[in-house]
């Protein structure tokens, strides 16, 4: 590397900062649902000096007819005040079902996305709802799909190069050795999404329930984040979500603030380019303590001196 080029590496992460990864898969409708966007908004207006980027989910994701779907009547509040915070960047979900939706599958679904603008409300009141960028979910980072996965990638910054917002892949686990170039094409790469507790016993409503019983399982520790290796370039784009943030199903037992300020802490000191701890799941529970959306901007803030 070149001296100009150390320089610069030093310099961006001094000056990068760890950002919300949030996954709100969740429906806004229905007291608790409500409750929930609402608490996000709140969170984004209470502290400008973070970024949010959320991730916008309805039905699964595009293909969409029409387009957007007749569903955006109930999101378009909540994007338009999404929208109106400039620390906020909404990013559209599309699950490319681990390389066996086509290239271009794959780009209709990001085309959909980017033609997002404005859309009206069961009102009739007209709200902005644009996208500024793309999370592909289910990546398979083989060699073998190096390929597509960099062709998506680089599509989807085309199409959303004047907003600004990431484009992200989720394999959900650590990049393979040979597809590692995928740090250069994606903002940031979800390389850790884990689950907390080592309880078994939740009621798998959600398609998120953790089960310590399955082989492989390793419950989420700061230790963890040592897998992301020393490289920070590579740590200022990766991303971890960890959720089921509790020490026992039943009796129910969650963790204490003291222990989520702890990760919180330990994500935020390894310098990750975004990050999310749940309290369940993300299909809702945005406003359950102490793993809320509320505590965990409030502790992601402070730990950078934002608060």
């Amino acid at each position: 590397m070149k001296p100009i080029d150390l320089i610069a590496t030093f310099a961006a992460a001094a000056f990068a900062s760890t950002g919300i990864l949030l996954p709100l898969y969740e429906y806004p409708y229905g007291d608790a649902a409500i409750a929930d966007w609402d608490a996000v908004v709140a969170a984004a207006v209470a502290y400008p000096k973070l970024d949010f980027h959320v991730i916008v989910n309805i039905n699964s994701g595009p293909s969409y007819d029409p387009n957007p779907p007749a569903g955006i009547k109930d999101f378009a509040p909540y994007l338009g005040s999404l929208n109106a915070h400039g620390n906020v960047k909404l990013i559209g979900y599309i699950a490319t079902k681990y390389g066996s939706k086509s290239t271009s599958e794959v780009q209709a679904a990001v085309d959909q996305y980017s033609a997002w603008t404005t859309a009206e409300a069961w009102t009739g009141t007209s709200y902005d709802i644009h996208l500024d960028g793309i999370f592909f979910d289910e990546i398979d980072t083989t060699t073998g799909q190096l390929e597509h996965n960099t062709q998506i990638s680089r599509y989807a910054k085309s199409k959303f190069a004047d907003k600004g917002g990431p484009i992200v892949l989720n394999p959900g686990t650590f990049v393979r050795n040979g597809s590692e170039s995928l740090f250069d094409v994606a903002d940031a790469v979800l390389e850790i999404e884990a689950c907390y507790t080592r309880s078994a016993g939740r009621p798998d409503w959600d398609g998120y329930a953790c089960d310590p019983s399955k082989s492989g399982y390793f419950p989420f520790t700061p230790g963890t984040l040592e897998k992301l290796g020393t490289n920070a370039t590579r740590v200022a784009r990766s991303s971890v979500v960890v959720h089921d943030f509790y020490n026992s199903w039943s009796p129910y037992t969650p963790v204490s603030e003291q222990m989520l300020q702890t990760y919180v802490d330990a994500v935020v000191a390894k310098g990750v380019h975004s990050f999310y701890l749940a309290q369940l799941g993300y299909l809702g529970n945005f406003t359950a303590e102490p793993a809320s959306i509320t505590t965990v901007a409030r502790l992601a803030a402070a730990a950078q001196g934002f608060a």
